[in-house]
């Protein structure tokens, strides 16, 4: 309770100068971004925000600063999202989309630095995938990753080749030291290509898919090896937790 009044305050601070101002906020009613096409909405509080579907888009009306949950539904599977609106009235969205078959690649974290740090392990949840559906070897190296994220907030587009971190849910920039807050946290990635080391060769894999990553809160010493039966663990574990909350 402290922590999150003291989150609170630093947000609060930082836009003490900006007095609220609704905004308005458009996203994609889609399979890929909420897992289903949705057909109605239920907001939790709608005294922080209002909003309706038009269509394929989902738009959304800052009314006051503070966060609610918004349930989408098709009529049978539902999806959920995270809103946060600032005190400036800027909305923020984390959506939770419904798993259904999506391909879910589990992403844990290493400790690097002799084991006084943690780092997400991005490329190496993508390596495992890949050299389960036999596309890379356990040798081989990942040197670029072209995609488009469905979750900029978190994780956004790739640049030059890399995995881009998102933000904290409420929107403050995340740093790479506070990276732990993606604990938990999941993100649908259309990607495009690959490109990858093999026996000092580059090779680019031409790789049309979506994968969606969820982002455990599992940190593994660096020189340990992910079990193989963890993953799917960890998975069934999630879908149980997403169809308890929803």
């Amino acid at each position: 309770m402290l922590k999150q009044l003291l989150e609170d305050r630093i947000v609060t601070l930082n836009c003490r100068e900006m007095p609220f101002q609704p905004h308005v906020y458009k996203m994609q009613n889609c399979v890929e971004v909420l897992g289903i096409e949705a057909k109605s909405l239920q907001i939790e509080n709608d005294k922080i925000v209002t909003g309706y579907i038009v269509d394929q888009s989902i738009f959304f009306k800052s009314l006051r600063f503070g966060q609610t949950n918004i349930i989408f539904s098709d009529g049978v599977n539902k999806a959920i999202v995270q809103l946060f609106v600032r005190p400036a009235g800027e909305i923020i969205v984390e959506v939770k989309p419904y798993l259904g078959k999506a391909e879910i690649v589990p992403v844990h974290y290493r400790t690097i630095l002799a084991d006084t740090a943690i780092a997400i392990d991005l490329k190496g949840a993508l390596k495992h995938y890949l050299i389960a559906h036999h596309l890379m070897n356990e040798e081989d190296s990942i040197t670029e990753v072209h995609y488009q994220s469905m979750h900029p907030n978190v994780l956004k587009d790739s640049f030059a080749g890399n995995f881009v971190l998102g933000c904290h849910v409420d929107g403050r920039a995340l740093q790479n030291a506070e990276e732990y807050a993606l604990a938990n946290r999941q993100a649908t990635l259309k990607f495009s290509k690959i490109a990858i080391q093999q026996q000092g060769v580059r090779k680019v894999i031409s790789f049309h898919k979506l994968l969606t990553f969820m982002i455990t809160n599992h940190v593994f010493m660096s020189y340990e090896h992910i079990p193989e039966y963890l993953n799917n663990d960890e998975k069934n574990q999630h879908e149980q937790d997403h169809l308890r909350l929803v």
